[in-house]
């Protein structure tokens, strides 16, 4: 929760999308390419309920954190995934029926509409291109290991800052500069780093912690779009 938790959302003028799960769905790429990597690196292949927790949050938080790997055979898997996904995986992902709608219906009100993604910046700036929904954006945020920038408040901090959007965490009058919108909890808590207020939405990969978690939540996208436009 934020200090801003009584802010409309329709007043807020930054509205932050993560990608998988939230603007297109990439999950059956991402578990092709899980499945090759675990097989690839001879670990057993986890359970699909587990799987779908992998799909947003940074692979290597849940190779140690939910299978508990060490950092070294957690980065086999990822770069055994990664070489699989690229080649085989990241184009597939399409986007959920009405979110470029809403991204132009967002746009065309005087909305700044921002990507925040855990995956990779170069990778999500591809797959929206080849979606040809790159120039919807007005920034395109990833993660990017080269500079340290691997985790959900980062990329929010690197596009906030990117788009010149100030915050302060002890205004609590009026609406908030940005809206983080997403289907994981790690999305609404990166959000919250920075004083921001999130919404999940109910078509991604989250399940029941996401469900019970007291926050915002749009199950369709058509709610989605009533909470942010009225």
């Amino acid at each position: 929760m934020t200090a801003h938790d009584g802010a409309r959302l329709t007043d807020i003028p930054v509205v932050l999308l993560d990608l998988d799960g939230t603007i297109v769905d990439s999950g059956p790429g991402i578990l092709d390419g899980l499945a090759h990597a675990f097989a690839r690196c001879g670990e057993p292949l986890p359970p699909a309920s587990v799987l779908r927790t992998f799909i947003g949050p940074p692979l290597a938080d849940s190779f140690q954190g939910t299978l508990g790997l060490s950092p070294e055979r957690s980065e086999e898997l990822r770069l055994a995934y990664t070489a699989h996904y690229q080649q085989h995986g990241l184009l597939s992902a399409a986007p959920y029926a009405g979110i470029p709608s809403l991204v132009s219906a967002l746009t065309s009100a005087g909305r700044t509409v921002a990507v925040a993604t855990n995956k990779p910046e170069s990778s999500a700036r591809r797959l929206l291109s080849h979606q040809g929904l790159d120039r919807e954006f007005a920034l395109i945020g990833g993660t990017d290991r080269a500079i340290g920038r691997e985790d959900k408040a980062a990329v929010i901090g690197s596009v906030l800052e990117r788009l010149g959007v100030g915050v302060d965490a002890d205004d609590t009058a009026g609406a908030p500069p940005a809206v983080m919108v997403g289907d994981r909890l790690h999305d609404a808590a990166g959000a919250a780093e920075h004083g921001l207020p999130a919404v999940l939405v109910g078509w991604g990969y989250g399940g029941e912690v996401e469900s019970e978690s007291g926050l915002p939540l749009a199950r369709t996208v058509q709610e989605l779009t009533e909470m942010l436009l009225g």
